[in-house]
């Protein structure tokens, strides 16, 4: 979207883009980035800003977003408070969100369910995450991603969290045998523009920037899901199109780890993560409460996370 925000809006931007990497800056720094005029739009990544703003985490908490349908519901209740808390604090205004795709689990141990994370050391890229795996008995590594593979092949970790299309590209198959396909995190990001540049704007250009993100969005929400089925499948020892086969060994979810899961996200990282965010946002828990504490109860169903498209 980037490269071609100029030709999809045809409105007369000049548009600079600029990967992170590129110009040696932090992706923890995003927020602060785009408040002080850095840069106008960015592609910004929740978890590693959640820090710096908690709401971000609250949309993606542990074990709240199972697959696809229900991710899309959470956005549809939350993106609005999302929006408004990143207008109040970073004059930021969210343009959309985006995933990576279920975040889950890859180990080089044994694992048939999630209590034998206990004694185990997993690397995890969220506070919440870190939370869910000490409750666990596990013991939580942060590691960029781009050194995870290396430290599963040496052993350093013994299991490390990531959609099955970012595992199979990064190939961490090479090095891990079990594949244990539970939705921690669904990994949604968002776009964001800077107030100060959107009120530039005229209404019609507001309107045909966003309508431009829109369409981008859908089409890239229904491109992950695809890749993260065929990575499934690639994974799993099954044909597939993109991504390089491997024959992990599938361990499939039970409705005991399911509500393992939901238990600790309700008793330990739910408190812990209304309590940071409080500290920001006096309402922030309640908010929460009411607009999405209602998925952590809805029946869950396992086959939804990878039917074919």
């Amino acid at each position: 979207m980037g490269t071609n925000l100029r030709k999809t809006t045809q409105l007369p931007f000049k548009v600079t883009y600029q990967p992170l990497e590129s110009v040696g800056i932090k992706d923890t720094h995003q927020l602060s980035m785009l408040k002080d005029g850095f840069y106008d739009i960015i592609s910004l990544r929740f978890t590693q800003n959640s820090a710096t703003e908690p709401v971000l985490e609250g949309i993606d908490l542990v074990g709240l977003n199972p697959d696809y349908e229900t991710a899309g519901k959470v956005i549809r209740a939350y993106s609005a408070t999302v929006d408004r808390y990143l207008q109040e604090k970073f004059d930021t205004k969210l343009l959309g969100i985006w995933t990576f795709g279920p975040q889950e689990i890859f180990c080089r141990k044994p694992i048939k369910r999630l209590e034998d994370i206990k004694g185990l050391k997993i690397r995890v890229g969220s506070a919440s995450l870190s939370t869910f795996i000490t409750a666990l008995g596990g013991t939580p590594v942060i590691i960029p991603f781009d050194e995870t593979k290396n430290a599963l092949a040496i052993g350093l970790i013994d299991c490390a969290v990531s959609s099955a299309s970012s595992a199979n590209y990064a190939g961490w198959p090479e090095h891990t045998t079990y594949y244990f396909p539970l939705a921690v995190h669904f990994g949604l990001n968002g776009y964001a523009i800077s107030l100060k540049k959107w009120r530039k704007l005229s209404y019609r250009e507001q309107k045909i920037v966003q309508d431009s993100f829109d369409s981008y969005l859908a089409d890239l929400w229904n491109y992950t899901q695809y890749i993260q089925n065929d990575a499934y499948r690639c994974n799993t020892g099954q044909r597939c199109k993109y991504g390089k086969p491997y024959n992990m060994t599938l361990v499939e979810p039970s409705a005991h780890d399911v509500q393992l899961l939901r238990k600790i996200t309700i008793n330990k990282v739910l408190p812990e993560w209304e309590n940071t965010c409080r500290k920001v946002h006096p309402d922030c828990g309640k908010e929460w409460q009411d607009k999405l504490s209602s998925y952590l109860y809805q029946p869950y169903d396992q086959s939804s996370h990878h039917k074919l498209y």
